[in-house]
């Protein structure tokens, strides 16, 4: 099998956003691809195809929608075909994917999460991420215009799984303090003692979403980073704390409670959410009416994958004079910033 056969046989999807027709790709072509469990508004294909052009390679970008179950297949065809350049990982993917690699550098091995796979010339497939780096290069840059530095900073993160372990371990790395608030405290309570065990003092602290009144008068920034898409808050993203059942009327009085404590802190704060989606989540509407500012997920996008990208094509991008920063400029421009 090899990948195309992924997508004959419906194992695999080729994602909407972007449209890419599979079928008009070379069959000599490498490709790069990223897994994800289900479409969004993805700039991935957008920016590494618009790479590939500006520097004259054939390589391709192509996303696949699939089903982690069936990752142990996905994994051995990508091992077959020699087409398979490496891609990435998304969320649904990031953690189940580590057990099929051969490699996992020890950055991501202690996230506990990959977000972008190498093939190496010898077939092996190696694991790396990139989410953490990316996301601190575009809060630092946000905190720069105000005035502020990362280095010292003190951050709020609203979930702990996901893309959120790699953004935590990238603060922490860059001198951030961290208070990290979860549903399930001792999700938050584990990843803020990972982060003190890993950098050798206390960096984080974590607990429930009690402490959000007491914590938000004490931080530069507020970030949510809980991305599950198959959640039940998907559809929207608040600061106060989450009612269930999800219904017209629970949404209704979290919305009111965001608002509410918005209102309360500093406006030179910033507010953040990583999500993806076609318009900005109601968290980032609320903040940016009340005067915030704020940051989406498309900045980590970007700089996440000119890193990955960088990794992935290092030496060959080295030989040419090409730098990171140079790939980092096409894909901004790819991605409408």
């Amino acid at each position: 099998m090899n990948i195309t056969t992924l997508i004959t046989k419906g194992i695999a999807r080729v994602a909407d956003l972007p449209p890419v027709n599979w079928r008009e790709i070379s069959t000599d072509v490498s490709l790069t691809v990223p897994l994800i469990v289900e479409d969004y508004p993805a700039k991935t294909a957008t920016m590494w195809n618009a790479l590939y052009e500006n520097l004259g390679m054939p390589d391709r970008n192509m996303m696949l929608v699939a089903d982690p179950k069936d990752l142990a297949q996905i994994i051995e065809v990508f091992r077959a075909d020699s087409r398979y350049k490496g891609g990435g990982a998304g969320v649904g993917f990031k953690q189940a994917i580590i057990p099929h690699l051969d490699e996992v550098t020890s950055l991501a091995k202690a996230m506990g999460a990959v977000n972008i796979i190498k093939r190496n010339a010898d077939g092996k497939l190696v694991g790396d991420n990139t989410d953490g780096e990316g996301y601190a290069r575009s809060l630092a840059d946000v905190l720069a215009v105000k005035g502020q530095s990362l280095k010292g900073a003190h951050v709020l993160m609203l979930g702990a799984g996901g893309s959120g372990r790699a953004i935590a371990f990238a603060l922490a790395s860059k001198g951030a303090q961290l208070v990290i608030l979860n549903r399930t405290e001792a999700k938050a309570r584990e990843l803020a003692n990972t982060l003190n065990q890993h950098s050798g003092f206390g960096v984080a602290v974590g607990g429930g979403r009690e402490l959000l009144p007491s914590v938000l008068s004490k931080v530069n920034a507020v970030v949510s980073v809980i991305d599950d898409p198959v959640s039940p808050l998907d559809a929207y993203s608040t600061i106060g704390d989450m009612e269930f059942p999800i219904t017209r009327g629970s949404i209704k009085r979290n919305y009111a409670t965001t608002e509410w404590l918005l209102e309360k802190i500093d406006r030179s704060l910033v507010i953040s959410d990583i999500r993806i989606r076609k318009e900005p989540t109601a968290m980032l509407v609320q903040a940016k009416e009340l005067g915030f500012s704020t940051l989406d997920g498309i900045p980590m996008v970007v700089n996440q994958g000119a890193t990955a990208f960088w990794w992935l094509y290092r030496d060959q991008l080295f030989s040419r004079g090409v730098t990171e920063e140079n790939v980092k400029e096409v894909m901004r421009k790819a991605a409408g910033l």
